[in-house]
């Protein structure tokens, strides 16, 4: 299972400001916790810093009881932003908009 949902992030790594898509794809990605970025869709350049796209964190990695309490609330908006912007790490800041959902693989 994964969650999918629409993110913005406004980057703050000097390195990955000038890169090209595919790069930034890669960046976006390496920038969630324990690779669990599973797929980067929808993705729109707004500037040099602002990146805008749908992504799908996988939730497999994550410890059982944790794990346990997002399937038994798919619908808990909420919680499904929060755990959106929990997993990134990157250089940045990431704000998940619109309302993510939890999707079978």
């Amino acid at each position: 299972m994964f969650v999918e949902g629409e993110v913005e992030i406004r980057i703050r790594d000097k390195a990955a400001v000038g890169l090209d898509e595919h790069e930034t794809k890669l960046w976006i990605q390496r920038s969630f916790k324990n690779m669990s970025c599973y797929r980067i869709s929808s993705f729109d350049r707004q500037d040099d810093k602002t990146v805008r796209a749908s992504v799908a964190l996988k939730i497999s990695d994550l410890p059982a009881s944790e794990r346990s309490l997002i399937e038994s609330r798919p619908d808990d908006v909420g919680m499904l932003r929060s755990f959106i912007e929990k997993m990134f790490e990157g250089k940045g800041t990431i704000r998940a908009l619109g309302d993510p959902k939890l999707r079978a693989n």
